[in-house]
Parts: C-alpha cells; structure tokens; sequence
C-alpha cells in the first residue's frame, strides 16, 4: 500500500481538505475524499486491477494516485465542486445497477435449471402381469405359525411371577445446614481461529489537545502468534477538523509506535480510528475522542 495524499483548498472563502489513499492489494481502488469541516461532499474511487494482471509496479501505482489527488484539487480550483458530487452520484449508482444485473443472471439460471427439470419426462415403470407371477420358479413359501397349544406343551409359555413385596422405610430428611452443595465450574472452550487481531498497549484515554505516544500489538489466531511487518493507519476523524493521517508498520515483536498531537475541540464529535493490513486481511479499532 503507498501512502497517499493530504491538501487544503480554498475557494470562495472556503477551506476543503482533499484526501486520496490506495486502499491496498487486497481490495484495489485508489480512493479520494472532499471534506468540509469533517463532512465527505464528493468522492472518486478509481480501481487498478489491470496493474495486479501484470508484474505490479508501485511506480505506475503512484503515478496514478498523484494524478488523481491533482486532478480532484484541480477541480476545486475552479469551482467544479458540484461536478464532482454528480460524479459521486454516477458512481454510485453504476455500482447498484451492475449488482442489479449479476442478480437478474443468476435468477435466470436457476429458472432454466427448473424448466429443465420440469420438462423432463419420467420412464415407464416396468410392469408385471398377476399370471407371470403367479408362475414364477421358486415362489416365496407361506411362514408357518405355531399355535398357542404347541407352545404350552413345549414349555414356551411362563407362567406370571409375582415377586415378594419389599417394605420401604420412610425417607431419612437431613436438615439442610447438613448439606453442601457444590457445583462443578463450567469452561467454554474457545473456537480455534486464524484471524488478524490488533489491540491498543495499556490504558490509553484520548482527549482533544493531548500529545500521545500510542503502542499497538498486532496478532493471529487464538494462539496471538505476532505478526511482524503489519501495515498501520491511524486516522483521526472529527465533526469541526480536517483528518489527520499516521502511517506506521509493527517490529519482529508484532509491535508498532506512533506519536500524535490530537486537534483541539470544543464541539461536535471526533474518533480514533486505527487499521491493520497483513497479508490481504484487514482489521480495525475505533475509540472516542473527549473534548478538549
């Protein structure tokens, strides 16, 4: 994954932040965002699966993040904003129209399929006249019955047995001080597992204007085998600042260290978003950020 970009722009008296990252191997698409003030107003989302065809160039990648990022500034320069947002907009619902499609496909392979079924015709069961049977070699012998006299003069036939009658003795009632109960502890095995896992070091508390110095641990499976050369993001995201953007990646140890200056804010809402990549998989935390 390349590290993507970060502009300000003004136009008529306003600041718009403009963000384009490649959002990685795993999921192809280098993305741009326009904010304002914390709000996305457009976007442009530009796959590069014809680079993961071919031998992978991170050169032609980053050539054509940074075209993007310059074009999408470029547009706001000169007051193209709305075009970007019907961009968006186009965007968005070719991605709705083309799932649209592959659905209809496949409802109308499985239409055929039963049409298919349907139109068959079962073979004629193979039939067999009374008269064939009935001359058929070696036919099934009618099963011989004893009767119940036969079997009473062979002994087969117990007389009932009656059993002497026990007496019980009235049940004995201990008092229940008497009695300890003891109840055997319940373990839950867990479900062995291989997924990506990331954890925040110690008791971090977030709070606007703070400088922190934040350990992240990046593990596998229920074993947390480490995982060494993780790719980090922390992003932190807010409703009266523009987004600030940490790249970092985990040590031998699984480990990774990154110092930040939270923005300070008195209004709105804002959060502590950070991302783990490894080999294709992602995985990420989130935590609220206190004014301040």
């Amino acid at each position: 994954m390349i590290t993507g970009f970060n502009t300000d722009i003004e136009h008529e008296g306003v600041t718009y932040h403009v963000q384009t990252e490649d959002k990685g191997k795993s999921k192809p698409i280098i993305l741009s965002l326009v904010y304002d003030r914390g709000t996305i107003l457009a976007s442009k989302r530009s796959p590069y699966d014809d680079l993961l065809d071919s031998n992978f160039s991170e050169r032609v990648l980053a050539e054509r993040l940074s075209k993007q990022h310059k074009l999408i500034c470029a547009a706001i320069k000169a007051g193209r904003l709305e075009d970007l947002k019907k961009l968006s907009e186009r965007e968005a619902k070719g991605t709705i129209t083309a799932k649209s499609e592959t659905v209809a496909a496949e409802k109308k392979v499985l239409l055929d399929g039963v049409s298919a079924a349907a139109a068959a015709k079962p073979e004629k069961p193979v039939s067999v006249s009374l008269d064939d049977f009935k001359a058929a070699e070696n036919p099934i012998p009618k099963p011989a019955f004893e009767t119940e006299a036969a079997l009473d003069e062979a002994g087969l036939i117990d007389e009932p047995i009656i059993e002497a009658v026990a007496i019980i003795e009235d049940d004995v009632v201990l008092p229940a001080e008497a009695v300890a109960i003891i109840s055997e502890p319940a373990f839950t095995e867990r479900p062995d597992n291989k997924k990506l896992c990331i954890e925040i070091l110690g008791d971090v508390k977030f709070r606007g204007g703070e400088r922190n110095t934040v350990g992240f641990m990046v593990s596998r499976g229920t074993s947390r085998k480490v995982v060494s050369g993780a790719e980090i993001m922390v992003k932190i995201l807010g409703s009266s600042f523009r987004p600030i953007i940490f790249h970092a990646t985990t040590d031998s140890n699984g480990v990774a260290t990154v110092n930040m200056q939270m923005p300070t804010f008195s209004t709105g809402r804002a959060a502590f978003l950070v991302r783990a990549i490894s080999d294709g998989e992602e995985i990420e935390l989130r935590r609220s950020i206190a004014h301040g």
